[in-house]
C-alpha cells in the first residue's frame, strides 16, 4: 500500500517507519535524491549525495531539513542519521549532521551496494523527538 502511495506522490511518502523492521527493495528517493516523511508534527526531507548512492565505502553526503508544522525550518535541533542494511544486519553507524543553512548535514558511508535503510532521528530544542526512515538502494 505504502508502495502505491510513494508511486503516486512521485516516490515521496508520508509515513512513519516500518515498525516491525522490515525492508523495501523500492526506494523512497525521487530521481533528485530526495524524500519526504513526517513523524512528531515534523516533516523530514532527507537528500543522499552522491546521485545515485553508490555503495563501496565512499564518503557520500545526507542532507537533512526538518519544517515544523507551520512549514518552517527547524533550528537548532540534535539530528542523527543511521544507515543499515536490514537484510544482512548490518549497521553503518550513527552519524551526527551538523547544521548547515536551513538544514543539517551528516557523512553517509554505504559500505556495499544494496538495499540500505536510513533512520534519521531528530531532537528538536522544544517539542518531541522524531524518527523517520528511508529506504534506499546503492549502485557499485
Amino acid at each position: 500500500m505504502l508502495l502505491a502511495a510513494a508511486a503516486l506522490t512521485g516516490c515521496t511518502a508520508t509515513a512513519n517507519p516500518d515498525a516491525n523492521g522490515g525492508s523495501s527493495a523500492e526506494s523512497d528517493l525521487d530521481a533528485d535524491c530526495r524524500a519526504t516523511k513526517s513523524d512528531a508534527g515534523l516533516e523530514v526531507t532527507l537528500t543522499v549525495s552522491p546521485c545515485p548512492p553508490t555503495g563501496g565505502g565512499a564518503a557520500g553526503t545526507a542532507g537533512v531539513e526538518v519544517k515544523d508544522a507551520e512549514g518552517k525550518a527547524v533550528p537548532g535541533a540534535k539530528v542523527e542519521i543511521n544507515p543499515e542494511m536490514p537484510n544482512m544486519k548490518m549497521k553503518g553507524g550513527n552519524q551526527t549532521a551538523r547544521p548547515k543553512g536551513d538544514g543539517y548535514e551528516a557523512k553517509l558511508v554505504l559500505g556495499m551496494p544494496g538495499d540500505w535503510r536510513i533512520t534519521v532521528t531528530v531532537v528538536p530544542a522544544a517539542g518531541e523527538k522524531s524518527t523517520t526512515a528511508f529506504n534506499l538502494t546503492a549502485k557499485d
